[in-house]
């Protein structure tokens, strides 16, 4: 009976032994993200620049990593509801969204969102906001518009390309507002998107728009509009002609429209690392990169410490620029 006994003990513990030998070499937590499919939520429609770069990213993650990305598109409330969707989600990574502009929102008490509302994971594109008017406008740069809103702040009909308060208005007037500009006389006007805004400025219906600059390349293309500006570090690759804001007024401005990917609060950290390498890995693909340059999206990488810093930054440039204009009055 005592060797017996002996020998089932000895059995039990090389058991345990090989289970805690297996488990010290086992692959990390969260090594096999995703062992399901994966929502993806895009905050706008159906058929325009989130919606598109969201679903090229969401099929370089399918062909990497073998599960589904399933994309989904909740712009009601313009994306706060897509964004409550995300951020009251578990953190367990398998419903993940869009992060773009968002401090707005709650400046103009449309929601509660801050930088602590989310996790970072990558931001994958940036489009530069431009500045835009009619081809035979005497508005030659930047540093014309500055001095003529100086004399007189009302004095241009200013389309902010789509809703005002957003992607594109927020960093021009950052931009006014140092140069000295008495921002709360401005005349701004909403669009019903960039096409409408630009329609207006061809048919002299507006004194400038602001938008992107591949959303003017008809109009400019056909003679009816110039683009004299762009808000960037560097000129944009395929628009050689169209100066930097910094070149124009000697200080560099950079703004516009940014997309990258986010998830609820609270996520691990490992698992963050194993979803941004994931969605690195998809960025550097090839096809990516092509089809982001064949639709002009701008191609942009900030990890998730980057995004973090800079999604502070962005907080605090808005509420810079809506305090000093009123919007939230």
């Amino acid at each position: 009976m005592m060797g017996l006994a002996t020998g089932r003990l000895g059995r039990g513990t090389a058991a345990t032994l090989a289970m805690l030998t297996c488990l010290a070499g086992a692959a990390p937590a969260f090594a096999e993200w995703p062992e399901r499919p994966v929502t993806l939520i895009v905050i706008a429609g159906a058929g325009g620049g989130s919606d598109y770069t969201m679903r090229l990213l969401a099929r370089e993650l399918e062909a990497k990593l073998g599960r589904p990305f399933n994309v989904v598109n909740q712009p009601q409330a313009s994306g706060v509801v897509g964004m409550t969707t995300y951020t009251t989600a578990k953190p367990d990574g398998y419903t993940l969204g869009q992060i773009a502009p968002f401090a707005q929102y709650r400046l103009l008490g449309q929601a509660d969102f801050t930088s602590a509302s989310y996790t970072p994971i990558a931001q994958f594109n940036a489009d530069p906001a431009a500045v835009h008017v009619a081809q035979n406008s005497p508005l030659k740069s930047v540093a014309d518009i500055v001095a003529k809103l100086k004399a007189d702040p009302g004095s241009l009909r200013i389309s902010c390309g789509g809703t005002c308060n957003a992607s594109w208005d927020i960093p021009f007037i950052s931009l006014l507002l140092d140069q000295g500009v008495d921002v709360k006389r401005l005349h701004l006007i909403p669009a019903a998107g960039s096409a409408a805004g630009l329609q207006e400025l061809a048919s002299g219906g507006v004194d400038v728009v602001l938008c992107s600059l591949p959303e003017v390349d008809a109009l400019r293309d056909a003679g009816r509009v110039r683009s004299i500006a762009v808000m960037s570090e560097t000129r944009v690759e395929g628009y050689p002609d169209v100066a930097t804001v910094g070149e124009q007024v000697g200080k560099p401005y950079s703004g516009g429209t940014w997309r990258g990917l986010a998830g609820p609060p609270g996520m691990d950290p490992a698992l963050v690392a194993r979803i941004e390498s994931a969605v690195k890995g998809a960025f550097d693909s090839d096809r990516f990169q092509h089809e982001m340059k064949a639709r002009r999206f701008g191609a942009a990488w900030l990890g998730q410490t980057e995004l973090k810093a800079f999604m502070e930054q962005h907080e605090q440039e808005t509420a810079r620029a809506i305090n000093a204009v009123g919007y939230n009055k």
